[in-house]
Parts: C-alpha cells; structure tokens; sequence
C-alpha cells in the first residue's frame, strides 16, 4: 500500500503476488535483488506497483464499506428472506392441495378397484358353485346308472 493511506484492518483477506507465506520479502532488502532465474523475468517495480494497486483496491472497498448502512442492509435481507417465505408457504400449501386431489384420486380408483374385484370374486363363487352342482348332479346320474346295470345283471343272474 502506499504510505499516504492509513492502515486499516480490513476483515477481506489481501491476496499475495504468488507468496504463500504470511510475510512479504521487500526484493531491495534482500542481499541478492537480482533475478535468481527461477521465474519470469518480471521487473520488480512492476510487481511492487501491482501489489500496491491491489492494495489500493483492497483499502478502497474497506473504506466503503466503512459507510455503508448496516441497518439498511439488514432490512434489505430480512424483508428479502420474508419474501422467499412467503413464495415457499405458497408453493407448499400448493403442494398440499394437490396432494389433497391426488389422494381423492387414488382413494376412487381403490375403491372402484375393490368394487370390480368383489364382482369378480362373486361371479367366480357361482361359477364354481354352479360346477360343483352339476359335477354332484353328474356322480349321481352316474351311480344311478350303475345301480342300473347291478340290478340288471342280478336280473340275469337269478335266470
């Protein structure tokens, strides 16, 4: 930063130039200022001026928001959040309705449902009791026919 700037304690972090570490290394101040090779030849005035126009950047965000309204930002947010309440208890009172419908639905299509297959259990009953019906009809047609030929074999056999 430049010298003619207060320093402030700013809550946004300031980006390094590609240093990692938390302190930075005034190139002047160094024994060997020359470029040791193991970079791109940038000169370092360019870089010093790059970092001061970032900090420039940095101080001058800080600075606004110095000025900045808290209580009107936080009413901006709370009546914004209020908003999205309001849209998402619509969207699920909505939603509730339609699960309403849905359930109505399903409850007349079980219930239809359960008509049609009582029908078929009672058309299936008969069906089958009609069969046994005729199947006993059937065993004793047959029974009394073979009492028939036994009496009319006991007939020849008295002769």
């Amino acid at each position: 930063m430049s010298s003619n700037h207060p320093s402030l304690e700013s809550p946004i972090s300031r980006p390094d130039s590609g240093d990692v570490g938390p302190e930075k290394i005034d190139p002047d101040s160094t024994p060997n200022a020359e470029n040791t090779g193991t970079g791109p030849d940038i000169p370092q005035d360019a870089i010093r001026k790059e970092e001061d126009a970032v900090g420039e950047a940095y101080h001058g965000l800080a600075l606004s928001l110095r000025g900045c309204d808290w209580e009107q930002l936080q009413k901006k947010f709370t009546d914004a959040m209020d908003e999205r309440t309001q849209v998402e208890m619509t969207l699920h009172s909505e939603t509730a309705e339609l699960l309403e419908m849905f359930v109505a639905w399903s409850q007349t299509t079980v219930s239809c449902d359960e008509d049609r297959a009582y029908k078929r259990f009672k058309t299936r009953m008969s069906f089958t009791q009609n069969h046994e019906t005729k199947l006993e009809e059937k065993k004793k047609h047959y029974a009394d026919v073979v009492r028939a030929f036994e009496n009319a074999l006991a007939l020849l056999r008295v002769d």
